[in-house]
Order: structure tokens, then sequence, then C-alpha cells
């Protein structure tokens, strides 16, 4: 490296640390977890994501999950300039095939002059293996959260909203998981592997240590995945799977959603295990508007939802579904059941059996006008409770 290219480096930090001083934050800042497929148009989303923007600097965009991370910065760095103006956002390059970038004097004092961060999608591990290899930090990931501990906001989608849990989530489909439970590793597989063995669970970047993180939830069935892997693990008691174009918002000890889709809330803790069985883990389906405590586990349904009416064929059994984590299969078959007077379903699964019980107090309401999917707008339950039996 250059004498220049040092002093410009060392500069840079500097400057940095001295505006960071003179405004020092209470708490970490805003996490906005997105679920994939997030698109163009969404602008609460994005919105929710430059208005947590710490001091002046330019907004930064992390292309290291793409395959080609070079050729992966223009598109969100424009996109995001479209909603907060010319000249507001840059890429920084970091990349697992070149891991010197998360080293770089230069980037690391790129970063700590950043307002905040969004990771593209891609595959996870890259990730990992550039910010965190062998579960060891870097100078970009110490820069990076530093900055996060001062308040500025940290964002990402699909890969982007798996990292940031530690453990992660790094591969894996639900029916795999439930026969063969989870599988951890140093190295994360991709999402192009994941059939392989069961949930694989790896290293993540820790913004959000209050729960796991899934993504491209109710999209590609993930449910089965997720619960597994909240039941495995001993870090969690609390999980959230985040559907796409939709985003879990992290403020704090609240979380909402400003999303087009559901996000759901899996609560382990009131759950009873035998084995490798576990009943009663508490669920809820927090809608655009909907607001969760961390610390009460509660939900805040937004008031201008109204209960779902009854469907015509209300006092009809509801099938169990030939495959319950087909694309989308979760979403349907909960809004079928809150819509019925039949309050439990038991469901064959390869290796076991999942059971979806409506509770005491249970309550399902949207919004007017049609959602994803044809579900209502918004929609939203609590008073759920799932039971997962799986097989020795």
């Amino acid at each position: 490296m250059t004498t220049l290219r040092r002093l410009i480096a060392v500069a840079l930090l500097v400057a940095a640390t001295a505006a960071h001083r003179s405004a020092p934050a209470a708490k970490p800042g805003r996490l906005v977890i997105v679920g994939g497929a997030l698109a163009d148009s969404n602008e609460p989303i994005y919105r929710a994501i430059l208005d947590a923007r710490l001091g002046n600097g330019p907004f930064c965009v992390f292309p290291t999950a793409a395959a080609s991370p070079e050729t992966s910065i223009d598109g969100p760095v424009k996109l995001f300039e479209t909603y907060a103006g010319p000249g507001t956002a840059k890429g920084i390059l970091i990349s697992s095939a070149k891991p010197e970038t998360a080293r770089d004097p230069v980037v690391v004092g790129q970063i700590s002059a950043c307002s905040g961060f969004f990771f593209v999608g891609g595959v996870q591990s890259r990730v990992i293996m550039a910010f965190r290899p062998d579960g060891k930090p870097t100078p970009a990931y110490d820069a990076l959260m530093a900055r996060w501990r001062e308040g500025a906001v940290v964002s990402g989608s699909s890969a982007g909203a798996a990292v940031m849990s530690d453990p992660m989530i790094a591969g894996g489909t639900s029916a795999a998981a439930i026969v063969r439970g989870v599988r951890r590793t140093t190295v994360a597989a991709s999402d192009s592997d994941e059939a392989a063995s069961g949930v694989t669970i790896t290293t993540g970047l820790g913004f959000f240590p209050s729960a796991l993180a899934d993504q491209h939830f109710l999209a590609r069935g993930r449910f089965g995945r997720l619960l597994v892997a909240l039941l495995d693990l001993d870090q969690f008691d609390l999980a959230f799977g985040i559907d796409e174009n939709t985003a879990l918002v992290v403020d704090g000890g609240t979380v909402w959603n400003p999303g087009a889709s559901d996000v759901v809330i899996m609560d382990e803790r009131p759950a009873r295990h035998d084995g490798k069985s576990a009943t009663g883990v508490r669920v809820h389906l927090m809608g655009a508007g909907d607001r969760f405590d961390l610390a009460t586990r509660t939900l805040a349904i937004s008031p201008d939802k109204t209960p779902l009416p009854r469907s015509s064929s209300a006092t009809e059994p509801i099938d169990a579904p030939k495959d319950v984590f087909a694309r989308w299969e979760v979403l349907h078959l909960l809004d079928r059941l809150a819509r019925s007077t039949q309050t439990e379903l038991v469901i064959p699964v390869d290796g076991g059996q999942l059971a979806i019980h409506k509770e005491v107090g249970f309550r399902a309401v949207g919004r007017s006008g049609t959602g994803i999917q044809g579900a209502p707008a918004g929609l939203a339950m609590t008073g759920l409770s799932f039971d997962l039996r799986r097989a020795p």
C-alpha cells in the first residue's frame, strides 16, 4: 500500500471517530431484516432503512453475498438513491474471493464513515467467509459492529437477512430438517445444496442476539426447518420467519413489520419437550402494521384490522395437505383454519407429525382488500400453538 493511501485511510478514521464522539447513541442502530425478493416499489421498507441512518455519511451497500460482487453494486446503490437522493449511497467491495479486502485500511475507513448499511442477497456463507472467516473478526467486521453500536442502521435481504443471527441458518429444507435435524458446520452451505443434511447451522454476524431469523419463509415453505432449528438449538427460544418483500424491523425491544406479507413468530418458551418432539410452541402471524414486544412476547395488532369472516364451508373438516411445506401452503392452510370452526389439524409428515391448535383467545384479523397470494391484506393471527412429534 502506498504512503498516500495509508494517510488517506488514517484521515478517514480520525474524521469518522471525531464525528461519532460528538453524538453517542444510547442504543445500537435499527435492524431491517428483509425476507428476500424486495420489490423496487416497496417504499415502506426502503423508508424504514433510510430513515434510521446515523450522521451525514453515505449509505453503504455490501455486495459480498452475490456471485459477482463487482457487478452487483451499481443496481442497489442507484435504487437507494432513488429514495434518498443522488450521491447519498455508495458500494463497498468486500469479497470472500479476495479476503484482503476486509483488512484494507481504506475499506475500513470507508465503513467507519457510513451512515448505514445494506447486505445484498446471494449466498450467506460468502458474507461470513469475508467478514468472519473461521469465526474470527476482521477489521471490516469490527468497524461495522462499531458503527451499528453507535446507532447506524444495518439491513439486508435474503442472504443478507440470514447473517443477522449468530448462529444462523445456512441451508436445508423443511422435510429434511424433520428427518435429519440440525447439522452444525463452520463452512456454510449454499441453498442450492440445502436438501443434503437437514438444516445447516453455522456462524453468523450476530447483530440480532435475541432470536433466530429465516427468509423467503412462506414462499419457500421453510416453516419446518425454522421450527426444528429453534427446538434443537440451545441459543434461542424465539424465532422469526420473514416472508418475501417483507421485513422485520428491530428497534430495541420492539419489532414490527412494514412489508407486503407476514412475519411468522415462533415462541418456544411455553413449549414442553419430550426427546426430539415438542408440544405447545406458541405461534403468531405478524402482518403489516403490527408490533411484537421481545420482552413480554406479546403481539400488538394494528387497531384498523377487523376479524376474518367465517367461510361458507366453516363447519366442514379441513383436509391435511399432501405437502405442508410446499410453496405458500402454510399461509393458505392457516387462512382456511382461521375461517373454520375447526380448532385442531394434525398433518402427517415424513419422520413425524405436525399439529396446529387454535388456543383460547385465538384471533385472526385483516384489512379490506386482498394481500399476498389472495390472503387478506394485513393478515394477522395470535393464539396459535404447534406441536412437532418426530420419530426417535
